[in-house]
């Protein structure tokens, strides 16, 4: 095989790319068609708005509902599902706190070499909202935008310290349905997060990952926790302290910047810079 066609694969193959772009822009216009005055669409309603054929809507609309992306009505009409809501509810919430948290994931990104993630609850879950890649690429769970359960994991529980205690339990009553005395662990491991301000995990998520988290604290409360996942074969126990005292620090660094961010007053209305 020829070097060009080593490093830019075949036609078949370049086909096959060109081919799910475009699958994949279709699906995007399909459900940013969606907006406040048009909430329902049919099948048609949604070829016309996007110019997609109307058997490539169908085929659209099937892999949208089996996502649990849209849901159909009696009538024809589709609609986005709620899981947008938590969605948008996490965009919401990132924009400041990822905007403040960003340089300090990406120097502790660099100083660790492993990805550092911005966790917050989200609709009852656990959701990224900020995720910085390091050089090590690290293939978990915790995708952007994408809910987790509250039932495993470090961040998880410093999610659920900062919750009142019957929030929480409501929360974890299908837990308690199924395993009480797992919920109780749980119960006592949330309370010793809370108390430290940290937590770590070893493969409650992720095989072979082990994790640590700090809270990030504003006005007294925990907002979204820090972590910083890492295999266990870059983190093994010799290691692992050092992770977390750098998680813990850089946390810290994002509260402080939070509590100065909330003193700092607003320029007036139209102040300019002189």
């Amino acid at each position: 095989m020829s070097r060009t066609a080593r490093e830019l694969g075949t036609g078949e193959d370049t086909g096959r790319m060109a081919g799910g772009s475009e699958t994949a822009r279709r699906t995007l216009r399909l459900l940013t068609s969606f907006s406040k005055e048009r909430h329902t669409q049919s099948a048609r309603d949604l070829a016309a708005a996007t110019g997609i054929p109307l058997p490539s809507v169908y085929r659209h609309i099937a892999t949208l509902r089996d996502m649990g992306l849209l849901v159909g009505d009696d009538q024809g009409g589709y609609h986005l599902s709620a899981r947008f809501i938590a969605l948008a509810q996490a965009a919401e919430a990132a924009e400041s706190l990822a905007d403040t948290a960003d340089p300090v994931m990406r120097r502790l990104a660099a100083a660790t070499g492993e990805t550092v993630l911005l966790v917050r609850l989200v609709n009852g879950a656990a959701v990224c909202v900020h995720r910085i890649e390091s050089g090590h690429r690290l293939r978990i769970s915790f995708e952007p935008g994408q809910p987790l359960s509250l039932e495993r994991g470090a961040s998880a529980r410093l999610l659920l310290a900062s919750l009142p205690p019957e929030r929480r339990r409501t929360i974890l009553q299908p837990l308690w349905r199924r395993d009480a005395a797992r919920a109780a662990e749980l119960e006592e491991a949330v309370r010793l997060a809370g108390s430290r301000g940290w937590a770590v995990s070893e493969q409650e998520i992720d095989p072979g990952v082990w994790a640590a988290a700090a809270a990030i604290v504003d006005d007294g409360a925990i907002v979204a926790a820090l972590s910083v996942p890492s295999p266990l074969v870059r983190a093994p126990a010799a290691t692992q302290q050092h992770l977390l005292t750098q998680v813990r620090s850089a946390a810290g660094e994002i509260s402080k910047r939070l509590r100065a961010d909330r003193r700092s007053p607003d320029p007036p209305a139209g102040a300019g810079t002189g």
